[in-house]
């Protein structure tokens, strides 16, 4: 009879074990295909479920002229992922009681105080005055009327005019000098009226500046990047990583990829002589173990693994709330399916289709094609990690966290 019951609870337990298992080979098989179609050289996938790495894999290249294999430990050009890091600095200034959600902008930075809202009537810009200030809160859900030239082509004059039509606006030498011309040029549309993805994060970046004293870069480092371990995250990379930065590359031809030109695309920022500048919209480097660590601190409810506060609970729910009502945010042109907080999509009912995360996830992505996805309710965090250009490669990265939300769905019972 022991030994019946000793075979029983043997085989339950490789049941139960096998059961438990989760098999990410499918991800694998994904971007393995997607390098062979020279779509991409390379890239890293971390996947954390219930507070364990469950995946950590490089693939591909990260030099391909040199065949320089792809590390875990590679840093990336995040671009619009900088955009959450700022967002949370700013909800500590808040926090701290330093400034306020709905303070009008112009409280901080008086040159706001006289700026217009563009209209265009029979192909000529007509000026007329705000219905009311740009507050900090329009700021973080890019309501603020501040965009982008990309985002409205049809005022490109304008953007050329006050020169925020450059990539990464790398022409200027500080946030101050840019900051100014932001405010200098006129409004896209009123504030509140609706999402407007651009330069709103660089006023952000400034109004810590101002507020803490501190560089945008220090601010960071002595109130993220330390507390959090973030040990590989800047704006200019130190000499001693600089061999870790990725390479960029675009398609050539169906089977070929090419590295990007410096000349063409400034790509090699991460590499500059350290500035004063620094790019709040996107100007960051970080690797997937870096900005997990991030993730995980807004998840557990800005605490680190040491209890370490960075944001409290209250901050956090503000940063996950819907800022947006019944709209949806627009990038590209494209209208989403899903919404937007204080510096983060949220997945909708309706967004749900894209990737089955639940109601209430968190994500965005960077430029050149990185993205992140954390899933409250399932406890997932993921992280896929390319450098490819142009922004092409969604529909994959919507792909992967897909398949990776099926996979534990089908070991947890959640499906």
């Amino acid at each position: 009879m022991n030994q019946i019951r000793l075979l029983f609870s043997s085989a339950f337990l490789l049941f139960s074990s096998a059961l438990m298992a989760q098999d990410f080979t499918k991800i694998d098989s994904v971007i393995n295909a997607e390098i062979r179609q020279k779509n991409i050289a390379g890239g890293v996938a971390y996947i954390i479920h219930n507070n364990k790495v469950v995946v950590d894999k490089a693939y591909g290249y990260a030099d391909l002229s040199n065949l320089k294999p792809m590390q875990t430990d590679a840093i990336f050009r995040i671009a619009s992922q900088t955009k959450a890091i700022i967002s949370v600095a700013v909800l500590q200034l808040v926090e701290k009681q330093l400034i306020g959600l709905d303070d009008p902008i112009e409280k901080y930075i008086a040159s706001f105080s006289y700026q217009k809202v563009v209209m265009l009537e029979n192909d000529t810009f007509k000026m007329v005055d705000k219905i009311r200030s740009i507050t900090i809160r329009d700021l973080l859900s890019h309501q603020s009327g501040i965009s982008s030239a990309d985002e409205y082509p049809k005022f490109k004059p304008l953007f050329e005019k006050y020169a925020l039509n450059q990539p990464l606006n790398k022409g200027f030498t500080s946030l101050e000098e840019e900051v100014e011309h932001i405010s200098a040029m006129p409004l896209v549309h009123q504030p509140g009226a609706r999402f407007s993805y651009g330069l709103s994060t660089n006023v952000l970046g400034r109004l810590i500046e101002l507020v803490s004293g501190l560089p945008l870069d220090q601010y960071l480092a002595k109130n993220i990047f330390r507390p959090l371990k973030m040990r590989d995250t800047y704006f200019y990379l130190p000499k001693n990583k600089q061999d870790r930065l990725v390479k960029v590359y675009m398609k050539k031809a169906k089977d070929s990829l090419a590295e990007i030109n410096p000349s063409v695309y400034p790509v090699n920022y991460p590499l500059a002589p350290k500035g004063n500048y620094f790019s709040a919209i996107g100007g960051l480097v970080s690797t997937t173990h870096d900005y997990a660590l991030f993730l995980q601190s807004i998840l557990y409810n800005g605490n680190t693994s040491k209890r370490k506060h960075i944001l409290t609970s209250n901050i956090v729910d503000q940063l996950l709330s819907n800022q947006l009502g019944e709209k949806t945010f627009v990038s590209g042109g494209v209208k989403s399916l899903n919404t937007f907080g204080l510096g983060v999509g949220l997945t909708s009912p309706l967004g749900r289709v894209i990737n089955n995360a639940s109601v209430g996830s968190f994500f965005w992505g960077g430029a050149f094609n990185t993205a992140y996805m954390v899933d409250r309710k399932r406890n997932i965090i993921t992280l896929f990690y390319f450098q490819r250009m142009p922004f092409v490669l969604p529909p994959l990265l919507s792909k992967l966290e897909k398949m990776t939300i099926d996979i534990i769905d089908q070991h947890t019972g959640n499906r």
